[in-house]
């Protein structure tokens, strides 16, 4: 369950799927029935996640849900994972020691070098936020060294996306999620752009294997795992608007994050967390969520796509439906030839590294392979 703290931010990316920055704090009424319905769910380990906004421009709220969220697990003798989603620029002193002493799983938003990232990641001023978003990241690396960094590519920069790999590689950031911006413009030029970006990200993937450096990057891990185990094992979807939702600050609750919008009730939320979740609106979602249109039940590729994630279909056409856009599927295709073409150049090269993460170590193939298919 992910709690979307605050719709606040003191950053204006241009390309936020959130639409709001307003100051709209999660109630503590709203977070505690939410992690009380978290902690009903029968499962072994409870992952509780915190969105925005920016999470930690809330710090009682925080504390508050962290503290609870632990009275909750030890009542019920229930293991608990906590993660959290931030750009970065708080990332120091008290708030980066709340985040060490709790062990939390953490992502940071980079999108590159200074002239790829300052171009969307500004603050309210428009001055570029860059600078203390690697410093920040520099000294919390030293003290937590699995934080993984989100890089955003769009039409206008998705040919850095190469570069924003090697560059979060050289800080020593060993999981890079490059997050496509769905919601973007994909015309035909952009989709052209996309194919050769997406190839560039491939290089320097396979680069940093051949440099004995290598780095997860789960959208051409995934590509890659998923070929190499099918037929032999049937993966599941993700989660989304099943055991896995977002509570907004009203209470709502919806699949994903990126459904969450401005919180108005205008997004596909299935429940709340003062009624409980709409087993019907539930399964009018998941009926799209897990379907298989008939444009993609014959495609050999189909095993590897990802024409199911709701998120992404929200994002690039505004409503949930079962049919993905053609554009997605140019996407899928365009990444999976890029994961192919450098997967067999290491193959052929015999490159000890790749061979052992991908062929002869089946846990690491089957974690690579269930990857969220948004990358983030």
């Amino acid at each position: 369950m992910e709690l979307f703290l605050n719709h606040a931010c003191n950053l204006r990316c241009t390309y936020c799927y959130n639409h709001s920055h307003s100051v709209n704090p999660m109630s503590t009424e709203v977070m505690d029935r939410a992690l009380q319905m978290a902690f009903a769910q029968p499962v072994d380990i409870v992952n509780i996640g915190f969105f925005g906004g920016e999470p930690l421009l809330s710090p009682d709220l925080l504390s508050d849900g962290v503290a609870h969220a632990r009275k909750l697990a030890s009542a019920g003798r229930r293991r608990m994972r906590l993660i959290m989603t931030t750009n970065g620029t708080l990332l120091d002193g008290p708030r980066l020691d709340f985040i060490l002493k709790n062990r939390f799983r953490l992502a940071v938003s980079l999108d590159g070098p200074e002239h790829v990232h300052d171009a969307h990641r500004v603050f309210t001023s428009g001055r570029g936020s860059h600078s203390i978003v690697v410093a920040n990241l520099k000294h919390a690396l030293t003290l937590k060294p699995d934080i993984s960094v989100i890089s955003v590519s769009g039409p206008d920069n998705i040919r850095h996306a190469g570069a924003a790999l090697r560059f979060s590689a050289s800080l020593g950031v060993l999981r890079h999620h490059p997050a496509i911006d769905y919601g973007a413009c994909w015309d035909e030029n952009a989709l052209r752009r996309f194919a050769r970006g997406i190839q560039g990200l491939a290089d320097a993937w396979a680069d940093l294997y051949r440099a004995g450096n290598p780095v997860s990057v789960p959208l051409i891990d995934s590509k890659i795992a998923r070929n190499i185990i099918h037929p032999q094992v049937s993966l599941p979807r993700c989660g989304c608007g099943g055991p896995e939702w977002t509570v907004g600050p009203s209470g709502r609750i919806y699949p994903c994050d990126r459904m969450v919008g401005p919180d108005d009730g205008s997004g596909p939320f299935i429940g709340d967390v003062f009624s409980g979740i709409d087993p019907l609106l539930q399964r009018e979602f998941l009926a799209c969520h897990h379907s298989t249109p008939d444009c993609c039940a014959g495609c050999a590729d189909a095993h590897r796509c990802s024409f199911w994630g709701s998120c992404i279909k929200f994002n690039m056409t505004g409503r949930i439906t079962s049919t993905p856009p053609p554009e997605l599927c140019r996407m899928e295709r365009a990444i999976m030839r890029a994961a192919d073409r450098v997967a067999g150049e290491l193959w052929t090269e015999g490159n000890r590294e790749f061979i052992r993460r991908f062929y002869e170590d089946e846990r690491a193939r089957l974690a690579m392979s269930r990857c969220n298919p948004s990358g983030a």
